[in-house]
């Protein structure tokens, strides 16, 4: 399994940790910034010496790298009706409602039955704040008439919780049982730097950001971690198996990685 350690990089007023990830197939040294921070990939028998004065020399690149990733995923977006989500891949408009339908408590039933978009959802129980999808809208009922964006942010993720949940679970099935594997248990964790990821129980966590994508963006992620409920690395083998199951994960693959940074408000 590759090797991995720890350094730091300092440039100007600028402190950037950053992991090693080593490998015996490595020949050169490769530096990639993305959701999970800086990452470098050596040589394993190559110095720690040699790989941080390489990585010294990549310093303002590095450096200029790492704040425009940074400040991509400072949070853009807006908790006001109008903005624009994602749910899918489908862009949808926000719109905020902060008093209750006339002549009831809360906003009529009919107005949060889920919509029969990807798959059936069942029913959960409503209260007097509540989120629903109703085409193009995403609707906000925030049962108050002074709501603050933050309280709409808060029910919108755990909005986006739920359904991540339903949706990540029923596609793991979908391919479990395609595969003829036993269903493993699944979780969703408000993840910062990762997608998913698979321990050595068979658990499988997803970030609930997921749900934003398109589901065949998703379903890489999905087939990537039941991969890793056989081979618990990144080996050649690791690869060929997921290959296996999706031919063209390397352009899903791409996929996520074009559309990930969107994902963080």
């Amino acid at each position: 399994m590759p090797e991995t350690e720890k350094a730091t990089l300092y440039y100007q007023n600028k402190t950037i940790r950053y992991t090693i990830r080593r490998s015996a197939r490595r020949r050169t040294v490769g530096i990639t910034i993305d959701v999970q921070g800086v990452r470098v990939a050596a040589p394993k028998r190559m110095p720690l010496e040699q790989v941080v004065a390489l990585v010294n020399t990549k310093a303002r690149w590095i450096a200029e790298k790492y704040s425009e990733f940074k400040s991509r995923l400072e949070p853009r977006k807006r908790f006001v009706s109008g903005e624009e989500f994602l749910y899918l891949g489908r862009r949808v408009s926000l719109q905020v409602q902060t008093e209750p339908v006339a002549g009831s408590k809360r906003c009529p039933d009919a107005l949060f039955q889920p919509e029969l978009f990807d798959f059936d959802f069942l029913p959960r129980p409503r209260s007097q704040a509540a989120v629903a999808l109703k085409g193009n809208v995403l609707l906000v009922q925030a049962g108050t008439p002074n709501v603050h964006s933050e309280e709409v942010r808060e029910m919108l993720e755990n909005w986006y919780r739920v359904r991540a949940e339903e949706v990540i679970t029923r596609r793991v099935k979908h391919y479990a049982d395609e595969l003829g594997w036993p269903m493993p248990r699944v979780l969703i964790r408000n993840q910062k730097k990762r997608w998913g990821s698979c321990n050595a129980k068979g658990e499988l966590r997803f970030n609930w950001r997921l749900v934003m994508l398109p589901l065949r963006v998703l379903d890489y992620v999905v087939v990537h971690e039941m991969a890793h409920l056989k081979v618990l690395n990144h080996s050649p083998r690791f690869w060929a198996l997921v290959e296996q199951i999706m031919p063209d994960y390397k352009a899903r693959h791409q996929a996520l990685h074009e559309l990930g940074l969107g994902l963080y408000w």
